[in-house]
């Protein structure tokens, strides 16, 4: 751990810690939440699985936290993401500036790289797929589709392209990309990592069900450009930069964690508060991104 925010309210608020850890050669930078409205629990974000930088964190007021990141490519953009609690939330708000003092006079691009956040529950006893075999943790997690909440092994999961038909991770399916209703079927390449489902989204959240079935937990957020349940007791639902007609340096890129009762209604009402357009998206109205 190399930063913990200091919680104003430890018994409403999730709180909020920046921590790192060391994989081969890579050391990678992750957010902890740890909501007090759901037992034991604590959910990890990894910022960022991207080719960005970690530059730094510092806790601000509200137990909030300021994280920075350097892209590798421009290295003049620094993203800046401000993750804030609130109650049986955390939401992730990122925006993108130019460092003036690597560059003066440096401007941002017009296609801003989106942020892989790689959200896992590996650390939620209450959530993670071990000791269990790891399909059965598919069998929890959820999306939403024409008929309600549907797990994920309720749909059409395709074979991961990069591994045999016979492999292990095959049968059934481990992994599994899913698109938005209003868009068209599509496959992934033969050395893809994971396949998109036949079965479409209707509302742009994913999350996935306590083993003891009292709980959820879901990441939302209002145009991602899929919704992806994958390797690491994780979950991807990366946003757009939006509005996409404003100016780069007017966009913000913004999601949301839950943890609250099962009750997939209730996540939808939330839901429907925090991210109106994203319960309208099914009528056609998807905001169009770069």
């Amino acid at each position: 751990m190399i930063l913990e925010a200091k919680n104003p309210d430890p018994k409403t608020l999730p709180t909020l810690g920046v921590w790192q850890a060391t994989h081969g050669e890579k050391t990678l930078t992750y957010l902890s939440s740890a909501f007090p409205n759901v037992p034991d629990f604590t959910c990890d974000s990894w910022c960022y699985e991207s080719p960005m930088d970690f530059e730094g964190a510092r806790a601000l007021d509200g137990g909030r936290v300021e994280l920075r990141h350097r892209l590798h490519d421009p290295p003049h953009v620094i993203v800046v993401t401000v993750v804030t609690p609130e109650p049986g939330a955390v939401e992730f708000l990122a925006r993108a500036e130019v460092d003036t003092v690597r560059e003066a006079g440096g401007r941002l691009p017009d296609n801003l790289l989106i942020p892989n956040l790689c959200w896992q529950l590996r650390r939620a006893p209450g959530f993670a797929s071990k000791p269990d075999p790891y399909p059965e943790f598919v069998r929890r997690c959820f999306i939403f589709t024409d008929d309600g909440a549907t797990f994920l092994h309720q749909t059409e999961r395709r074979n991961i392209p990069v591994r045999p038909a016979d492999h292990q991770y095959n049968n059934p399916p481990w992994v599994q990309m899913y698109i938005p209703v209003w868009e068209p079927l599509r496959r992934a390449g033969e050395g893809s990592w994971a396949d998109f489902s036949s079965d479409r989204y209707v509302y742009p959240v994913i999350g996935t069900v306590s083993r003891d079935g009292k709980h959820l937990t879901a990441i939302v957020c209002e145009a991602p450009t899929a919704l992806c349940q994958a390797w690491h007791d994780c979950m991807h639902n990366n946003p757009r930069w939006l509005p996409a007609d404003a100016p780069p340096g007017g966009r913000t890129w913004r999601l949301r964690v839950y943890a609250m009762e099962n009750d997939p209604e209730a996540l939808l009402r939330r839901v429907g508060q925090d991210f109106p357009q994203a319960l309208r998206l099914k009528e056609g109205r998807v905001p169009a991104g770069p």
